[in-house]
């Protein structure tokens, strides 16, 4: 297969220079209807057609300090709510109230997990970060976002199946 592409080649760079003079010589044929220019030789350029205006540039992916930033809020909300030890200040005040109504079950179900294994980072749609939090035993996915006041304003997580 090698050796038919290389005479494939071979024979065009035969060609070429044939095809070339028959294009710029002059019609020595009378059933030739018109001679090509000399595109090389020719000292007028053609006018260059006009270049598309640029595309916006697409949205910047997540930083690393963002996702870093998120990283180290989720690992400490994870870590709060199996200690118990909730810091509800960092959360807005609808997601303070929801998670003081479910902080125990939350935690015992994250000590049942064990310790965590692994954390990666998934996507980030819609300013939301996502998660994957490997456990000893469960594998679970996580969502933490962010208000205009820094606080945590959505955090949910579900298992993952392995």
């Amino acid at each position: 297969m090698k050796t038919t592409a290389l005479f494939a080649l071979i024979a065009m760079a035969m060609a070429a220079p044939a095809a070339a003079s028959a294009q710029t010589a002059p019609a020595q044929n009378p059933a030739a209807a018109a001679t090509l220019p000399d595109a090389f030789t020719s000292p007028t350029q053609t006018p260059q057609p006009a270049r598309p205006a640029a595309l916006p540039a697409p949205p910047a992916p997540p930083t690393a300090p963002d996702i870093a930033r998120a990283q180290t809020a989720l690992l400490e909300v994870i870590a709060n709510l199996k200690s118990a030890e909730i810091d509800y200040t960092s959360f807005s005040t609808d997601l303070a109230a929801k998670i003081r109504e479910q902080s125990s079950q939350i935690g015992s179900l994250l000590t049942q997990f064990g310790e965590i294994k692994s954390v990666r980072h998934m996507a980030q749609p819609d300013g939301v970060d996502v998660f994957r939090v490997d456990f000893e035993n469960q594998a679970t996915e996580w969502m933490i976002g962010f208000d205009n006041e820094d606080q945590i304003a959505a955090l949910l997580f579900r298992p993952v199946e392995q």
